[in-house]
C-alpha cells in the first residue's frame, strides 16, 4: 500500500490531548499514512535482524523499536510472499502479548491504524494469519480505550461502521456494508455515505471493499431488476468518474458483475428506461463488447451476447433516425425491412458510418457521443451513410439517399471490417459477384425503386432467401401505415 491508497481521514497528531475540542478538530479522520510498502519493508528488515525472534536480544540496541511492534501488521504481507506472517511464534506474542500491552498506554488509537488498513488492504477470510488479525483487531477497537478517543474525532464515522455493521467480522462485515449501502435512499451518493464514515476515495479500491462489491451483486434477482439497484451498481462500479482515471473499478469482477446486471434479462426485455441506462452505463464502465474486447475479458457469453443485441437494436435506431434528420425520402421503408430481419433474429450485428451531415445528425441524436460509428473518407455527398449489418455469411452495406444495397461475403477480402473508425469509399463500394439484378445490370447494387410498391424489398427479400434461407413474408417488409 501506499499513500495514494489511504482509507481514512487523518487522525488527530496528539491523542493524549483529545479532549481538548479545539486539538480534537485538528483531524479529520483515520487515515494518512507515509509510503506503507517502505514502512512494511523498514519493519519487516528491524524483525529480521533478531531472527524474527520476539524475545529482546542480548544486545539491546539492535531490539526492535516501539514504532517496529506498532507496524508489525504492515510487515505481515509482503510483495514476492515475504512477510512476517510465516513466522508464528513472534506473531503469536504479537496478537496475545503486544496488543494488549499497548491498550494501557497513553495512545493506544495508534496502534489501530495499523490494524485497521491491514485488515482491508490484505483481506483474505481463507488466510489463517488474517483470521487472527482480524479477531485481535476486534477485540482491540472493542476496548474503551480505543472506542472513546476514536468516537471523539472527526473519525467517529467508523464507530458505526466497526460496531453497528460489524466491519471487523470478516464473515459479517462485507455483507452488513453491502446490506447498508443498498438500502441507501436513491438521491444519496456513495460519496455522502463515504463522508458519513469517515473514509476517503482510497477505500472503494480495498479487497474489502471488493469483497463487499461482490456480495452486493449476489443480491436476489427481484432486487437486481429494480433501477435503483443498478444504479447503485454502476454507480460502485465506475472509478473516477468524469476524470481521466475513468476505469472499471474492479477488473477481476468483470464477468460477476455484468451477469449479475444482466441475467435478469435473458430470457425477457426489459422496461425501456432500465435497457437505456444499462446500455449506457455497461458502455461507460466495460466498454461495447462488439469491438471493445478487453473491456469484456472474462465476461460469460450470454451476458456479451445480450448488451450486444441491444446495442446493434440501438445501431439500427440510430441509422434510421440519422435518415429522418437529413431527408432521406425512404427512410421508414429501410426501418421496417431492416427490423423485420433483426426481430426475426437474423440480423446479428449492426455498424453506421457516415458522412460529415450524417454525423451532426448524430451528434443531435445522441449527445453525450455514446453511439460509436465509422468515418467515411472520400467524396460522397455530406448527408449520405452507410448501414452495414452481418446477416449469416453476409456482409450488407446499404447506403443512403439513391446509393445502393450491396452484399459480399464475410470471408472475402474486400469485406468490409464491421467497427472500424474509418473506411475508405472502396471499401464500401466492393467489388462483389453476388449480384441483386440477376446479371441485368454492370452494377450488382441494388437500388431503392418503387418502396411503395415493395420493389426493392421483394428483390432483397429474394436474394436473403436464396443466398441465407432466410424467408418472410413481403407484408412483413412494409410499414403497416401509408408514407
Amino acid at each position: 500500500m501506499n499513500a495514494s491508497t489511504d482509507f481514512f481521514k487523518p487522525l488527530p497528531p496528539d491523542f493524549d490531548q483529545l479532549a481538548h475540542a479545539a486539538r480534537m478538530r485538528r483531524g479529520t479522520g483515520l487515515g494518512p499514512e507515509p509510503d506503507l510498502r517502505n514502512v512494511g519493508e523498514r519493519t519487516f528488515s528491524a524483525f529480521e535482524a533478531v531472527a524474527f525472534s520476539p524475545l529482546p536480544p542480548a544486545d539491546a540496541r539492535q531490539a526492535p523499536r516501539p514504532r517496529d511492534w506498532r507496524h508489525l501488521p504492515y510487515a505481515l504481507w509482503l510483495q514476492g510472499k515475504r512477510g512476517l506472517h510465516g513466522h508464528a511464534e513472534l506473531t503469536q506474542y504479537f496478537w496475545h502479548t503486544t496488543l494488549p500491552q499497548a491498550l494501557t498506554t497513553r495512545r493506544p488509537l495508534k496502534w489501530a491504524r495499523p490494524l485497521l488498513h491491514t485488515y482491508l488492504q490484505h483481506f483474505a477470510p481463507d488466510d489463517a494469519v488474517f483470521v487472527q488479525l482480524a479477531h485481535s483487531a476486534r477485540h482491540f477497537f472493542a476496548d474503551q480505550r480505543v472506542m472513546q478517543p476514536l468516537a471523539s474525532t472527526e473519525a467517529f464515522g467508523l464507530q458505526r461502521l466497526i460496531e453497528h455493521l460489524q466491519l471487523l467480522d470478516p464473515q459479517q462485515g462485507p455483507v452488513q456494508v453491502a446490506s447498508d449501502i443498498l438500502a441507501l435512499p436513491r438521491d444519496t451518493r456513495l460519496t455522502d455515505w463515504q463522508a458519513q464514515h469517515a473514509l476517503t476515495s482510497g477505500f472503494w479500491l480495498n479487497p474489502f471493499a471488493q469483497q463487499t462489491f461482490l456480495v452486493a451483486l449476489n443480491a436476489p434477482e427481484e432486487v437486481r431488476c429494480t433501477l435503483a439497484y443498478i444504479e447503485r451498481m454502476c454507480e460502485w462500479a465506475l472509478h473516477a468518474p468524469g476524470t481521466p482515471q475513468q476505469r472499471f473499478r474492479y477488473p477481476i469482477c468483470r464477468d460477476e458483475f455484468a451477469h449479475s446486471l444482466l441475467s435478469p434479462w435473458f430470457e425477457r426485455t426489459p422496461p425501456p428506461e432500465v435497457q437505456a441506462f444499462l446500455m449506457s452505463s455497461l458502455l461507460r464502465t466495460l466498454g461495447d463488447p462488439r469491438h471493445d474486447h478487453a473491456g469484456w475479458l472474462g465476461v460469460r457469453q450470454q451476458a456479451m451476447a445480450t448488451v450486444s443485441r441491444w446495442l446493434t437494436a440501438r445501431t439500427l435506431d440510430a441509422f434510421f433516425d440519422i435518415l429522418r434528420h437529413t431527408d432521406d425520402d425512404i427512410g421508414p421503408y429501410r426501418r421496417r425491412f431492416w427490423e423485420a430481419y433483426f426481430h426475426a433474429g437474423h440480423l446479428s450485428e449492426a455498424w453506421v458510418a457516415l458522412g460529415e451531415e450524417a454525423s451532426a445528425a448524430l451528434r443531435a441524436i445522441d449527445p453525450a457521443g455514446e453511439l460509436a460509428h465509422g468515418k467515411i473518407l472520400g467524396k460522397i455527398a455530406p448527408k449520405q451513410c452507410v448501414l452495414m449489418v452481418r446477416m449469416g455469411h453476409l456482409v450488407f452495406c446499404d447506403w443512403s439517399h439513391d446509393g445502393r444495397l450491396r452484399a459480399i461475403d464475410v470471408h472475402s477480402r474486400q469485406a468490409p471490417k464491421l467497427y472500424q473508425a474509418e473506411y475508405a469509399l472502396h471499401e464500401l463500394r466492393f467489388a462483389t459477384p453476388l449480384n441483386f439484378n440477376q446479371g441485368l445490370s454492370d452494377d450488382p447494387g441494388l437500388r431503392h425503386l418503387h418502396s411503395h410498391l415493395a420493389g426493392w424489398q421483394t428483390l432483397a427479400r429474394d436474394f436473403m432467401a436464396q443466398h441465407l434461407g432466410f424467408e418472410i413474408p413481403i407484408p412483413d417488409l412494409m410499414p403497416t401505415e401509408s408514407i
